[in-house]
């Protein structure tokens, strides 16, 4: 989370963490070059992103051309480090973007991974080719038999010397959804939850949307910034 996105929406995203989660949920951002005043919370843990992620950062950016792929791979190495890192039973990735709406449960979040290893949504639904997942949501069990193996699959394929073939753009949701992909049933496809099935953000249409929404784009960014 960078100034501007702590200035748009990451403050509106930090305090609905705080009214809605349970109290034994930590959220850690990951915080890049934030300068003004950040929420101190005992539930909360900030990294610098320069230390945590710069250097993996700075390694992918000179193996592509690709400016959105530079820019989400910030996400991705920061995805990465707490995955590496995380003592956490359960591993939830929420994009800055996303607003928590009302209180939720241990149970809700429990069937958004269903005993699985991860909690995708996959975009397979539309049809596209290659593999690719909303990424504003992601849940893993770090105490899975193969949860070790999923991120170093994970780091393998956004470390590699190019782009891998099998995806169209080396993008974080990407990068994740073909890492999970090698471990076929220990996925729970959190799109088969969904009801709009001509959406890139599954999220917004299905059981999750009444604790927490994706405002994804410019526009929606706007909105939240205007009415906080």
């Amino acid at each position: 989370m960078n100034q501007d996105y702590f200035d748009t929406v990451g403050q509106n995203m930090i305090a609905g963490f705080l009214d809605y989660t349970p109290d034994d949920f930590e959220l850690h951002i990951y915080a890049e070059n934030i300068t003004t005043d950040i929420t101190v919370d005992y539930r909360i843990k900030y990294f610098d992103w320069n230390k945590a992620c710069y250097n993996n950062w700075l390694s992918f950016s000179k193996k592509t051309k690709d400016t959105k792929s530079i820019k989400f791979a910030k996400k991705g190495f920061a995805f990465l480090h707490a995955m590496e890192n995380t003592t956490a039973k359960y591993l939830i990735w929420v994009d800055a973007d996303i607003e928590f709406l009302k209180n939720i449960t241990n149970k809700i979040i429990n069937k958004t991974i269903n005993n699985k290893l991860i909690g995708i949504f996959d975009h397979s639904y539309l049809g596209s080719t290659g593999y690719s997942a909303e990424s504003g949501y992601v849940i893993l069990n770090t105490s899975h038999k193969y949860y070790k193996d999923f991120v170093n699959t994970y780091r393998y394929y956004f470390t590699l010397d190019g782009k891998p073939d099998e995806i169209e753009k080396w993008y974080d949701g990407q990068v994740c959804m073909l890492a999970a992909s090698k471990f076929k049933n220990d996925i729970f496809n959190l799109s088969l939850l969904a009801y709009n099935k001509d959406t890139h953000t599954p999220l917004n249409y299905c059981l999750l949307n009444e604790y927490m929404i994706h405002h994804k784009g410019p526009r929606a960014k706007r909105y939240i910034r205007n009415t906080t």
